[in-house]
């Protein structure tokens, strides 16, 4: 940090605000920052190094606990650099699966995005809405693999189990009811709250270019009005067959990164009804040893997920297990930006601009 000017204020890391284990140290004067320093790793748990003594199909309950809001998607992640590096083709159907569950835990992921926002910046009807609509979801996810927050529902060749009977029944009206809350009592809850506006309206700008510095990606990158999206210039799963819009913004401020994940939500659930039309029947998955060898290579796969681009890169030298694993953070590179934007700003941005950006320390303190 630079020289003192003022009061210097620790913000965090035991804060529900600051997601329990990001700190802060804001140098003051008055009420507006003159500096501020970012601080990591009170989560730190080594999940990077515990790869390399778990066997590939050990692992998953490990990448649940990365973004945990995000759960299905670490799954699937980690389960595509499994499968690359062992040139395991899994069915389609397993593959409109992971991609249907996905779409799914996206959403969830957003709404606890808006809950979450909407109560750090006083709105804490916003914030029983959103979980209201999140726990809809989380009761179909607990139907098809038996877990909630953590499913340990994706594996080697595909899933674990298949879709229920009943599954279209399900989740469709959960969907109908989300997009129509989304689309009418959301708008008027949040975008035409005077409060609200006022709290996250030209507020902590993430512009281009400071986005292309950083290496920012997903929501935050197309609020600042970066058309860039993995599943539409790399796709993969089932996305090249489907019909969707990348969503962005001008302003990059705290309200755009806000619209931007309302407008995800819905594109999401267009994304989730052409793959059950579409979805294939047959397998939900290839039969795969317990016990994998994998041949000594670099194997490199990157998804977006919920809080942007994502990638794991595996080594593995023959063994049943990875000999290293590494995993590229899209919040990691969010949270730097925080030591540009808000330098200038007042004490009581701090909180909004933090919840802006949608920070999971799970995958940061990694």
């Amino acid at each position: 940090m630079e020289k003192q000017k003022g009061v210097i204020l620790n913000i965090g890391p035991v804060h529900p605000a600051t997601h329990g284990v990001l700190k802060l140290i804001a140098d003051l004067e008055g009420d507006t920052i003159d500096n501020i320093k970012v601080e990591i790793g009170f989560l730190h748990r080594g999940k990077e190094k515990m790869a390399e003594m778990r066997y590939f199909s050990n692992y998953y309950p490990i990448v649940d606990k990365l973004d945990y809001v995000s759960a299905l998607q670490m799954e699937i992640l980690f389960a595509s650099v499994v499968e690359k590096a062992a040139g395991i083709e899994i069915p389609p159907r397993a593959v409109y699966i992971r991609t249907i569950m996905a779409e799914i835990q996206r959403i969830m992921s957003h709404l606890v995005f808006v809950g979450s926002f909407g109560m750090d910046v006083g709105n804490y009807t916003g914030f029983i809405w959103a979980f209201r609509e999140r726990e809809e979801l989380m009761t179909v996810v607990e139907a098809i693999s038996g877990g909630r927050l953590a499913p340990m529902y994706i594996c080697n060749g595909g899933t674990f189990y298949d879709l229920p009977e009943n599954f279209s029944y399900m989740l469709s009206p959960v969907l109908d009811r989300i997009e129509k809350k989304v689309k009418n009592e959301y708008a008027t809850l949040f975008q035409k709250n005077n409060v609200f506006i006022m709290r996250s309206k030209s507020v902590g700008i993430i512009d281009k270019q400071l986005v292309k510095q950083l290496g920012i990606t997903g929501p935050n990158m197309r609020a600042a009005g970066i058309e860039r999206d993995i599943r539409r210039i790399d796709p993969y799963l089932a996305y090249e067959e489907m019909e969707f819009e990348v969503p962005t913004e001008e302003d990059g401020d705290a309200y755009s990164r806000f619209l931007i994940r309302i407008r995800e939500i819905i594109e999401s659930i267009k994304i989730i009804r052409q793959a059950m039309k579409k979805l294939p029947a047959g397998s939900y998955k290839k039969p795969v040893p317990w016990l994998l060898k994998i041949p000594a290579k670099y194997t490199l796969v990157r998804h977006e997920v919920s809080k942007g681009e994502m990638a794991m890169h595996m080594v593995t030298d023959g063994g049943m297990m990875p000999y290293r694993l590494k995993i590229r953070s899209p919040t990691f590179f969010s949270l730097k930006a925080l030591e540009k934007v808000l330098v200038g700003s007042r004490i009581a941005d701090i909180v909004a601009v933090i919840a802006s950006i949608d920070p999971v320390m799970g995958e940061v303190d990694r």
